[in-house]
């Protein structure tokens, strides 16, 4: 039913975690696979341990592509429905594909593009996993309620399969070539076409840490990513809407959204 995509680069300290949480899972209904982005620390060694596994596969880039360029050729790759993400520094609870599965069994006209549940935070200090909290989602029950929203980004994100297809997987066409923003832009591809699904339950754990700060030069470019994101697809969606702009921690977002006015008959 399913295939945890792990995209990685230079994860080596973390990714033992990730594979392992998956190799615990209640439901054994899953492949994985690994998809190394050019790594240049010991990720390769890290990983060998779990190529014994019948239903691990470890595939590596020849170059550094990004994580959108990543989830494409994965994509390309996979031959189960479901394309769950997990992120090479996070895993997952020993139950969290039982209760996608129990969900998704309900979906029975395979409408739902997009499942996703409540996510745990943990910081990362001197090797110990601290001071965790919870972070709980919530439906989104427009593309417009997605769009202007500014939280933690969803997780898990699993994914069917034939809906990522039809949409086109991730986008590379930015500047950026897809580095940066990917959860974002695949969610507003797919929410535009597709219901998504939040479940009540803590499906995910995160993990903060000082290799994933982000330096003003990279904020820079998310936030010019993020105007022409926020403006491609309010023009897309009919240009009923305006958006009035803010910044939270330094990042721009959607305050809220002011309906134009229609143009006066002459």
């Amino acid at each position: 039913m399913f295939t945890v995509v792990i995209p990685t680069y230079n994860r080596a300290r973390y990714i033992r975690k990730a594979i392992s949480s998956v190799l615990k899972q209640t439901c054994k209904d899953w492949k994985l696979l690994i998809m190394d982005d050019a790594s240049t620390d010991k990720t390769r060694q890290k990983v060998e341990r779990y190529l014994f596994h019948p239903n691990v596969e470890y595939y590596r880039l020849e170059e550094n592509s990004g994580i959108s360029k990543v989830m494409n050729q994965a994509l390309s790759m996979v031959e189960t429905p479901y394309l769950v993400q997990l992120d090479s520094d996070d895993w997952l609870p020993k139950k969290a594909l039982a209760v996608l599965k129990k969900r998704i069994r309900k979906d029975k006209k395979r409408k739902v593009a997009l499942f996703y549940g409540n996510v745990k935070i943990w910081r990362v200090k001197r090797g110990r996993y601290v001071n965790p909290f919870l972070v709980k989602h919530k439906q989104f029950r427009t593309k417009y309620q997605f769009l202007k929203y500014n939280h933690w980004m969803v997780a898990p994100r699993c994914y069917r399969v034939s809906a990522l297809q039809k949409v086109g997987g991730w986008d590379t066409s930015d500047k950026y070539q897809g580095r940066i923003m990917e959860d974002r832009r695949i969610i507003l591809r797919l929410i535009e076409r597709y219901p998504v699904k939040y479940i009540n339950k803590k499906l995910y754990n995160r993990t903060k840490h000082k290799g994933q700060l982000t330096d003003n030069k990279m904020k820079r470019k998310r936030n010019h990513l993020r105007k022409i994101t926020f403006r491609y697809y309010l023009k897309r969606w009919g240009d009923k809407y305006k958006a009035v702009y803010g910044y939270k921690n330094g990042y721009l977002i959607i305050r809220r959204l002011k309906k134009k006015k229609g143009r006066r008959r002459r």
